[in-house]
C-alpha cells in the first residue's frame, strides 16, 4: 500500500494527517475557513479522510500559527482535542483503549509512537514511587505550542479517557511559556493537574500505583490483535531498503543463538560498526532497540498462540534462561510470562 503524504523529502518529520481533524473541526466551529487555511499552509485538506496519510510537521506548524492568528485563541490546541477519537490515531488509539493499565497503555504509545509521528518519541521512567512520561522532540522538528498543548492534554487525561477519572497525574511540565492570565484557568481545568511552564522538556508524572491500577475496559485479546495492525502499519511506512529493516530481518533469524553484537551485524551488512550505528541512528533506532522490539513482539505472540515452554521461548529469543525472559516480560508488559499466557 502506498502511503500518501504531503512531504517533499524523506528526512522531513511527519505526522498522521488525521491528527489535524480536530483542528479543522474547531476552526469551523469558530467560523474560520479551514480548507483555505490548510491550503495556505501547503496542506491537502482532502488527506484528512485518508487513514494513513501523513503531513510534514513544518507545514502543520505553519497551519497552527495561521489558525491562532485567524482565531486569536492560544487555547486552540486544547479545544481541538474535543473532536479527537481513538480511531484518529490508527490502531494505536484503539489498542490503548483495550489496555489493562495506564502503564501498559503508555507502553503501547511508546512502542508505536512513530505511527502517529516521527517528530517525537516517548521516554518512560519508573522509580519506586513515580512513573514519568517524557515527550522528547527530535532534532529538526519544531511543533507549534498548540499541537503539543493538545497532545499533552490528551496524555494527562488518559485515565478519564479509559474510564477512570480518578487516575490523574501528580504534575505536568510544559516547555511552552505560561499562557495569558485570562487563559490560565482554562489550562489548569483542562489538564486537571498542577502545571509548570517554561520547563526544559515535556513531562507528565504519575504516582506509580496510579498507572498500575487495572482498568475496567481491559481486553488483552483485542489489544493484541490491534498491536499487530499497528506494527504492520509501521512496516508499511518504512522504505523497503532501509538499513534498520534489513538488520531487523537478519537479527530475527539469529536470536536463537543469542543477540548478535554490533560487529556481527556490521559484518553481515558489509559496513563498519561505526557506520552501521550512524545509519541506524539516522533512522531513529539502534541495534539494542531492534533486538528489544523483536523479542517483545515475538514473546507476546508465542505466549498467546503456542504452548511452548517458557524455557523454549526464552532460548529461542536469545535469553540465557527463563528467569532473564521473565524479567524482560515484566519490563515490557508489567507482568510475568505465566500471567500473560493465562490472561
Amino acid at each position: 500500500m502506498t502511503n500518501k503524504t504531503a512531504s517533499s523529502t524523506s528526512n522531513t518529520p511527519t505526522a498522521l494527517a488525521s491528527w489535524m481533524r480536530g483542528l479543522a473541526r474547531e476552526l469551523e466551529l469558530q467560523g474560520c475557513n479551514a480548507p483555505e487555511l490548510f491550503a495556505q499552509a501547503g496542506l491537502d485538506f482532502a488527506l484528512l479522510d485518508s487513514p494513513e496519510a501523513r503531513y510534514p510537521v513544518p507545514q502543520t506548524t505553519l497551519l497552527w500559527q495561521k489558525a491562532v492568528q485567524a482565531t486569536g485563541d492560544e487555547t486552540l490546541g486544547i479545544r481541538a482535542i474535543r473532536h479527537i477519537t481513538p480511531a484518529t490515531f490508527h490502531a494505536v488509539g484503539l489498542s490503548v483503549m483495550a489496555s489493562e493499565t495506564l502503564e501498559q497503555a503508555f507502553g503501547r504509545m511508546r512502542r508505536f509512537a512513530e505511527l502517529v509521528t516521527d517528530a517525537s518519541e516517548f521516554i518512560l521512567l519508573t522509580t519506586q514511587s513515580e512513573f514519568t512520561i517524557e515527550l522528547k522532540i527530535k532534532e529538526g522538528a519544531q511543533p507549534a505550542h498548540q499541537s503539543t498543548d493538545g497532545f499533552m492534554c490528551l496524555l494527562a487525561n488518559a485515565g478519564k479517557g479509559l474510564g477512570d477519572p480518578s487516575l490523574v497525574p501528580l504534575r505536568i511540565e510544559l516547555r511552552r511559556p505560561a499562557p495569558q492570565a485570562d487563559n490560565l484557568d482554562f489550562f489548569e481545568k483542562s489538564f486537571a493537574a498542577p502545571l509548570r511552564f517554561d520547563c526544559n522538556t515535556f513531562r507528565i508524572v504519575y504516582e506509580l500505583a496510579t498507572v498500575r491500577t487495572r482498568l475496567k475496559g481491559a481486553n488483552p485479546l483485542i489489544a493484541e490483535h490491534l498491536d499487530q495492525a499497528s506494527q504492520a502499519a509501521i512496516e508499511r511506512l518504512k522504505p523497503a531498503s532501509s538499513v534498520s529493516r534489513m538488520v531487523k530481518t537478519w537479527v530475527a533469524q539469529q536470536l536463537a543463538q543469542g543477540a548478535p553484537s554490533i560487529e556481527e551485524v556490521a559484518a553481515y551488512m558489509n559496513m563498519s560498526s561505526r557506520n552501521l550505528q550512524r545509519k541506524l541512528a539516522e533512522e531513529g533506532t539502534s541495534l539494542a532497540a531492534i533486538v528489544d522490539e523483536i523479542r517483545q513482539t515475538e514473546a507476546q505472540r508465542r505466549l498467546k498462540q503456542s504452548q511452548d515452554s517458557l524455557t523454549a521461548i526464552a532460548l529461542d529469543l536469545g535469553f540465557s534462561d527463563a528467569s532473564a525472559f521473565s524479567r524482560a516480560c515484566k519490563r515490557w508488559f508489567g507482568k510475568s510470562p505465566s500471567d500473560i499466557r493465562g490472561a
